[in-house]
């Protein structure tokens, strides 16, 4: 099942394994170190304490800001799967009555030509499109495969095993946010984003070392006899730089939620066509079938007209499927500056 997935795939993840590891390591590296420091206002001990200082209380945040993410993104990328394997399954079934639809009409034809009534040109033409048609199929199951190896790797299992997974269901459900809703998504992404949030710790540390070097400069300490021999343009440069930064990571964040709330939009428009389509072809649909009762048509046209109908289906569940992950994506801060694998 979907929720076994997931749980199997946080029990494998050596990502949330290190998190543990590494926050206990640092612990243990900062505690030593703040077992012994220099008390003068020049000794670079006293620059390094502080950072260290700062690292400490940022150590637990960063641990669980990182845990959050990669549970959420876990989560989503079984979900992710999950999906592909199921469209994938469906394109597969699909092609195959496609496939045989095929066949059943080039036997007509060489019957046909057999009698004079067909010509070569079309019998040649419909062995290529089936040749063609089965190296779709194996496309196909490769993808599948793909998908499959990618699911065990997740999960801990080994690479070539195969077995059922649940068939997920998405209700479809269009969206309609205002700019206000879409700037208060912006605003939640921003403040939830770890890279962002790294960026700014960063930011802050970088500070530190600008401000130390003031306050020394200021107090007399010549500057080839700072804390760090960097020096102080340098520093406040790279300052600048990660606050350049910061805010390029922003607008990137934002662009990305407003790139998604516009191709949820498309997809929707794309949805309400096929649909338009779909009762166009059921209606003809209805049309053939009085058709053929009344000895007007033949099977093989209302045949053709099923595949078409289940060609359609098909497309309007991928639809459903890409729509309602772009909206979990779009609606979630931790998972709306990424993509869709």
């Amino acid at each position: 099942s979907y929720e076994k997935a997931i749980k199997l795939a946080k029990d494998e993840s050596n990502e949330i394994k290190n998190l543990k590891l590494e926050k206990d390591s640092n612990t243990i590296k900062i505690d030593d170190a703040l077992d012994n420091f220099g008390y003068n206002l020049y000794d670079p001990q006293v620059l390094a304490l502080m950072k260290l200082q700062k690292n400490d209380n940022l150590n637990s945040e960063k641990t669980e800001r990182t845990e959050k993410y990669i549970t959420e993104a876990l989560s989503f990328k079984v979900k992710s799967i999950f999906t592909n394997i199921n469209l994938m399954e469906n394109d597969i079934e699909l092609k195959k009555l496609q496939l045989d639809n095929s066949i059943k009409k080039r036997n007509i034809i060489s019957l046909k030509l057999e009698y004079g009534m067909e010509s070569q040109t079309n019998l040649t033409a419909k062995d290529i499109e089936i040749k063609q048609a089965r190296k779709d199929l194996e496309a196909l199951e490769k993808e599948l495969e793909e998908q499959y190896i990618e699911l065990n790797k997740l999960l801990g299992f080994d690479s070539f095993a195969r077995y059922d997974i649940e068939k997920l269901n998405f209700n479809y459900s269009p969206i309609n946010d205002t700019q206000e809703d879409i700037d208060f998504k912006v605003t939640r992404a921003i403040s939830s984003d770890i890279n962002i949030w790294g960026k700014e710790q960063q930011l802050d540390i970088q500070r530190i070392d600008v401000d130390f070097y003031a306050l020394n400069y200021i107090s007399g300490l010549p500057s080839n006899k700072q804390a760090n021999p960097t020096p102080y343009k340098a520093l406040d440069l790279d300052s600048k730089i990660t606050s350049n930064e910061i805010e390029q990571a922003k607008e990137d964040l934002r662009k990305s939620v407003i790139d998604k709330y516009n191709s949820i939009k498309k997809l929707e428009i794309a949805y309400e066509n096929t649909n338009l389509k779909l009762k166009e072809l059921e209606e003809k649909k209805r049309i053939l079938e009085v058709a053929i009762q009344a000895g007007t048509a033949i099977n093989q046209d209302y045949n053709d007209l099923l595949l078409g109908i289940n060609e359609v289906n098909n497309g309007i569940d991928k639809i459903k499927s890409q729509h309602a992950l772009l909206v979990e994506m779009y609606n979630n801060p931790l998972l709306v500056g990424g993509n869709i694998n």
